[in-house]
C-alpha cells in the first residue's frame, strides 16, 4: 500500500501507483503531480507525468475507495494509445480488410469496450475466411461472398485444422452479437485464442505451399 496527497492536503492510502505509461505504453516509474476527489467521495483521480524523455505526457489515474478497508484501489489508467497490433504478413496479404477489422477490435478491448471489440473479432474472422477461401476457389467467389460464413467453412474450407478452429471461433464470435450466450464459460479471451490459432494455420498454409513450390 502507498499514500497520496490529496489537493486539500489529506493523505489517502492507495492499492498501487501507476507502474507503466499508458501513452507510450512502457513500464515506468510516474512522476505524481496532484490529486483530488471526484464529485462522489469514492472515487479519487490523480495526475502523473511521464517520466521518459521522449513521452513527457500526463495521464489521470482513477481510484474507487473500498469501505471494508478505507484503501482507495486503482481503477484504470487514462488516455491509453493502445500498442500498435500486428498482423502476419501472410494472411495480411490474403484479407486486407480482415487486418484492418482486427486492429480495430484489440484497439477497442484496450479502451475497454470489450462489448465492441468482440463484434469486431467476429467481423473480421468473416473477411478473413471469405477472402482465404475466395483465393482457393476464385471461380466460386460470388458463391462464397452470398453464402453465411458457416456454410463457407463447412463447404469450401479443406484444411481441417482451419475448418474446426474456424468453426469454434466462428461459435464464439456470435454469441458476442447474440442477447443469450451458448457459450457461456467461454469469453473474449478464447475467441481471441481461437482466432489467433485459424490465423496460425493458414499461415502455415501458406509458408509451406509457397516453399515447397520453390524447392521442387
Amino acid at each position: 500500500m502507498s499514500k497520496l496527497q490529496l489537493d486539500n492536503g489529506r493523505a489517502v492510502e492507495i492499492s498501487v501507483y501507476p507502474d507503466h505509461c499508458p501513452i507510450c505504453n512502457v513500464g515506468v516509474n510516474p512522476n505524481f503531480i496532484t490529486a483530488m476527489v471526484c464529485s462522489r467521495e469514492e472515487d479519487i483521480d490523480a495526475l502523473f507525468v511521464c517520466p521518459k524523455n521522449n513521452c513527457r505526457r500526463m495521464f489521470i489515474a482513477s481510484y474507487k475507495h473500498s469501505f471494508q478497508t478505507s484503501t482507495y484501489y486503482l481503477r484504470s489508467v487514462l488516455p491509453c494509445s493502445p500498442k500498435a497490433v500486428s498482423v502476419v504478413q501472410e494472411v495480411a496479404d490474403i484479407s486486407p480488410q480482415y487486418a484492418e477489422i482486427f486492429s480495430q477490435a484489440i484497439q477497442a478491448e484496450a479502451y475497454g469496450l470489450g462489448e465492441v471489440a468482440g463484434v469486431g473479432l467476429r467481423k473480421s474472422l468473416e473477411y478473413l475466411i471469405k477472402d482465404y477461401c475466395t483465393l482457393q476457389h476464385p471461380d466460386k467467389e460470388d458463391d462464397i461472398k452470398k453464402r453465411p460464413i458457416t456454410q463457407v467453412i463447412e463447404s469450401f474450407v479443406t484444411n481441417e485444422n482451419i475448418k474446426q478452429c474456424a468453426k469454434r471461433a466462428i461459435w464464439l464470435g456470435n454469441d458476442e452479437t447474440h442477447y443469450v450466450r451458448k457459450w457461456v464459460e467461454k469469453d473474449i479471451n478464447d475467441l481471441k485464442l481461437l482466432l489467433q490459432i485459424t490465423v496460425n494455420w493458414i499461415q502455415q498454409e501458406v509458408i509451406t505451399k509457397k516453399l515447397l513450390e520453390e524447392m521442387q
